[in-house]
């Protein structure tokens, strides 16, 4: 097995995470439960796969005597003939840019939950007769709400 074939591996399990990503995205937009729960599921596959692939590019690396890091892996591609080295330097700069897209998209799902749970917070905080903003997080980030002589801080 060459470099090369390993970080075709890794592309492809990056961009099936992406698209997954974006499954979960599409889900959480409309609500689906369902598809929500599917697209979490083979996200962790995904993710697990994307690992191994990961682990196996590192263990090539070693085994060839280089350090498993940026560095080991650029010593490795000069060391390569020229087209293989040219390739070699394709596959990682397109493993780079889908990684960075998997990144963003990742983001984009954390804000997308963490604005519907802050949503959902507030609601029951309502519903239970609360301000919805009278709340402080204590030094354990749980919430106490406001009210009564509790101070907010302690010396």
């Amino acid at each position: 097995m060459t470099l090369a074939t390993f970080l075709r591996e890794e592309l492809t399990a990056v961009e099936a995470l992406r698209r997954l990503l974006q499954r979960e995205y599409d889900a959480l937009k409309s609500r689906d439960l369902a598809g929500l729960e599917q697209a979490v599921a083979e996200k962790q596959q995904c993710a697990d796969h994307l690992r191994e692939r990961i682990a196996g590019r590192l263990d090539y690396l070693r085994q060839r005597g280089n350090s498993a890091d940026a560095p080991g892996l650029a010593a490795h591609v000069e060391a390569l003939p020229a087209p293989e080295r040219r390739e070699t330097g394709e596959l990682w700069a397109a493993l780079e840019q889908a990684a960075e897209q998997a990144r963003a998209q990742n983001e984009v799902n954390g804000a997308v939950i963490a604005a519907s749970r802050n949503h959902v917070e507030r609601t029951l905080a309502i519903l239970r007769g609360r301000d919805s903003l009278d709340f402080l997080y204590d030094q354990d980030t749980r919430k106490v709400f406001g009210g009564g002589n509790r101070p907010i801080a302690r010396a």
